[in-house]
């Protein structure tokens, strides 16, 4: 791939009193791929993704987003910059519709200021766009459903439409399958199945089934670092993995 990276990480750090948890992380990613992110527990995967995000800034390193450096920026102005994290996005208001919770998803991004609320409902710039990630995940009949009456799985896939109305540049995905069943989880599989190409995806998942099927790359992290980063068949088959991590997922 002789493309810029959409985003490039260099020398990153992160420790936490006497634990490094992100040990000169060095980490790219192409654009339109999927790029999956493994490691045993303690690995150091969600601060690395949340260093990603800007809910936590790094002691040292480089965060480079199509070549502007945003490592110390918020979190805030990041998702304005097209950084949007699935899932923890923001919490789900359970008294509000599905459709509810996806445009306030969209107010965010767009920066929008409504007085009130009712005033929201009659806004395509809210709607439209709301609509249209329902029905790309699958819950355009439950549109008008309160969360409180929608499964778990459901709710999985409202977060995930949450971001996507945010039209990410690059969507971080932070164990999307994480409680949900055999037949839950095999859709969601689907859903990001759906989104390579389209859309730019990390993916930090334990459903290593579903990170082989979907991942173009997928980076190994053992105690912060990443140890390996290849084709999913590449990385199925080397021997430091399997002895990390791989031997001892189940």
């Amino acid at each position: 791939m002789s493309r810029e990276p959409l985003l490039s990480v260099t020398g990153l750090v992160k420790s936490f009193g006497g634990l490094m948890a992100t040990n000169h992380l060095d980490f790219d990613l192409v654009e339109g791929e999927i790029h999956g992110i493994i490691g045993p527990n303690g690995a150091g995967k969600t601060t690395f993704v949340s260093q990603l995000q800007g809910q936590l800034l790094p002691d040292q390193g480089k965060i480079l987003l199509d070549g502007d450096d945003v490592t110390m920026m918020p979190a805030h102005l990041r998702a304005r910059r097209g950084i949007a994290r699935s899932f923890q996005i923001t919490s789900l208001v359970p008294s509000f519709t599905a459709l509810a919770n996806v445009m306030l998803a969209v107010q965010g991004t767009q920066g929008h200021s409504f007085r009130f609320w009712k005033r929201a409902w009659g806004d395509a710039r809210l709607t439209e766009p709301a609509h249209a990630a329902l029905a790309t995940v699958g819950l355009a009949a439950k549109a008008n459903t309160k969360v409180a009456d929608l499964s778990h799985g459901e709710c999985r896939q409202l977060e995930l439409a949450m971001a996507l109305a945010m039209k990410p540049r690059l969507l971080l995905l932070d164990e999307p399958m994480a409680g949900m069943g055999r037949q839950d989880g095999a859709a969601m599989t689907d859903l990001v199945a759906e989104l390579k190409g389209v859309t730019t995806i990390v993916l930090i998942e334990h459903d290593m089934e579903a990170v082989f099927r979907l991942a173009d790359r997928i980076s190994v992290l053992v105690a912060g670092r990443v140890i390996k980063t290849g084709l999913p068949e590449e990385v199925r088959v080397d021997e430091d993995v399997r002895a990390a991590y791989l031997g001892h997922s189940h």
